[in-house]
């Protein structure tokens, strides 16, 4: 089955221009609201970040609170990343930078995290030839979009088998990074074996060093040092 976006949601961006500005910020205090940032989806934690607002201002931007289990969007910066937020959340609301999501049901929330994120790549890809995304599609574009929705077991298969195969790609990645650093530090190893003589066999039948080092200098003086 298909649907829009907009028949699985509710969407909200923050508020715009003079509606929040630092000037309004107060220190945190037992009747103040938390501004969430884009720093709280981009690294996943709702506990980032110190900006705070008074009640009344709170009560004036209340459009733009936040509940447990929203999911909130980046819009600035890093476009596109998204967090769920947990249920322990301070209450507050997002900011310019940020937009909200509010599903109608749950069940469907992984796969429609999943396909949302679809989206965005698809349509960044479209805009700008595969670099990062630039902006989040305008309301009136999003909320068009059209997702599938299969049945609620077929979703889980789904999801079970993207994070099998993404966490392979994890691992590739990982790997990737470790034989990089196994790479310096041979490279390290080999030089400093060559270097301590201990790269081949010795031959005792090889000339002395100092002989060497005699004919290179003949005014060369050896130094007590016993390496």
């Amino acid at each position: 089955m298909w649907c829009k976006l907009d028949d699985l949601a509710f969407y909200k961006k923050g508020p715009f221009g003079s509606s929040l500005t630092k000037a309004m910020f107060v220190p945190k205090g037992k009747d103040t609201y938390k501004v969430y940032e884009q720093k709280n989806a981009i690294q996943k934690d709702h506990k980032l970040g110190s900006y705070y607002i008074s009640t009344e201002k709170y009560c004036s931007l209340s459009g733009f609170a936040v509940h447990p289990n929203d999911i909130i969007v980046s819009c600035a910066g890093t476009i596109g990343e998204t967090y769920v937020l947990p249920q322990n959340i301070q209450e507050g609301i997002i900011n310019q930078a940020l937009m909200l999501i509010r599903l109608y049901n749950r069940e469907i929330e992984g796969f429609y995290l999943l396909y949302f994120d679809f989206i965005l790549k698809q349509e960044a890809y479209k805009e700008s030839k595969g670099t990062a995304i630039k902006n989040i599609p305008p309301f009136d574009v999003l909320k068009n979009f059209f997702i599938p929705i299969p049945p609620k077991e077929e979703q889980k298969r789904i999801l079970s088998e993207v994070d099998k195969w993404m966490s392979f790609v994890d691992d590739i990645d990982t790997n990737c990074k470790d034989l990089q650093l196994y790479i310096k530090h041979t490279k390290s190893k080999i030089l400093d074996l060559a270097i301590h003589g201990k790269l081949i066999p010795q031959d005792p039948n090889d000339e002395p060093a100092i002989e060497l080092l005699k004919r290179i200098n003949p005014d060369f003086t050896p130094c007590d040092n016993g390496h």
